[in-house]
């Protein structure tokens, strides 16, 4: 008996038993792998050797701003490629706010409108003169006057009603400016007894001095436009956190402000073209501004993945083989 077992050992290569196995040490089919750890599910989770999206270069965040279906590359962005982008974007615009007035103040003869002025000294932070000066040509208005301590915005703004675009008023104390919309005031007083200005000084030296005054506001403007973004941008914030909470969609605050800071764009343009048209005096009102962000940032919601926590699967054992995970 025991030959016999020996030889079929021998041809076999062991016992059956040794062959089979148990059928417990072939592996639990829990341990092939759940459904959920496959793919698919929740939120941005992907299974396999899928390479991640690139995020989108400057440019592209520009074009990609305008479609609320792409926003999930845009949460992808760094936040200096944000910023930058954003820098650009504020500078673009305040470059052409800034040539579209150049271009209008250059197109005006200093030399000419100084022939056409009184007799004037501005010195000791105040204007001097003997009588009143009037100009109106064609879209020039100019008023001079020393009974007058200043002009407001809005005075300015009814000429600008009429049909002018080159408007200078100046008071006893403040000239107020605008060409084409975009005005400007100087106080005389902020330049103490170092401002002398007389009619032949506006002959020979105003021009670079308002160009040099127009860049330093532009400069300041730019920063402002720039902080002001990014204010407005936090603000949004806040709605964007409300509407994922209303659509119960969990996203990450990061990915949250850069949709809010994106959304912005096309209001943004709309509001720095319609401000270049000269012709065009018409403005978006703020509210609309608001509503139509909010509307653009909630369809970018809508179409981002929700990130919540992938489940856990069921029936796997727990690391210590205590309890169902």
């Amino acid at each position: 008996m025991d030959n016999q077992y020996n030889q079929y050992n021998q041809q076999t290569g062991g016992s059956p038993y040794q062959q089979q196995g148990n059928p417990y040490q072939q592996g639990n089919p829990y341990q092939q792998g759940a459904p959920y750890q496959q793919g698919g599910g929740y939120g941005n989770y992907s299974g396999g050797n899928a390479e991640p999206q690139k995020a989108p270069n400057i440019f592209q965040q520009f074009a990609l701003a305008f479609v609320p279906t792409q926003y999930n590359r845009l949460t992808k962005v760094k936040t200096g490629s944000m910023i930058g982008f954003v820098t650009l974007l504020v500078l673009i615009a305040t470059l052409l706010s800034f040539a579209t007035l150049a271009i209008s103040f250059a197109s005006i003869d200093m030399k000419d409108l100084a022939e056409n002025l009184p007799d004037f000294t501005i010195t000791g932070g105040r204007l001097y003169m003997d009588e009143d000066f009037l100009y109106d040509e064609g879209s020039v208005f100019v008023y001079m006057t020393e009974d007058i301590d200043e002009f407001s915005y809005e005075d300015v703004a009814e000429l600008a009603d009429e049909g002018y675009q080159d408007i200078i008023l100046m008071g006893r104390d403040r000239i107020s400016l605008m060409q084409n919309w975009e005005y400007q005031q100087l106080n005389f007083s902020d330049f103490g007894d170092t401002l002398n200005v007389s009619r032949e000084w506006i002959a020979t030296v105003m021009g670079p001095f308002v160009m040099f005054i127009m860049i330093f506001v532009y400069l300041i403007i730019f920063i402002g436009m720039g902080l002001g973004y990014f204010l407005f941008a936090a603000v949004y914030l806040l709605f964007a956190m409300l509407i994922a909470a209303i659509m119960k969609k969990q996203i990450e605050t990061g990915a949250l402000f850069r949709v809010a800071v994106y959304s912005k764009v096309l209001m943004f343009v709309v509001a720095t073209i319609l401000d270049l048209i000269p012709f065009v005096s018409f403005s978006v009102p703020f509210l609309l501004r608001v509503a139509i962000t909010m509307g653009f940032m909630a369809f970018a919601i809508a179409k981002l993945p929700d990130n919540r926590p992938m489940p856990m699967p069921m029936g796997q054992w727990g690391q210590n083989g205590q309890g169902w995970q």
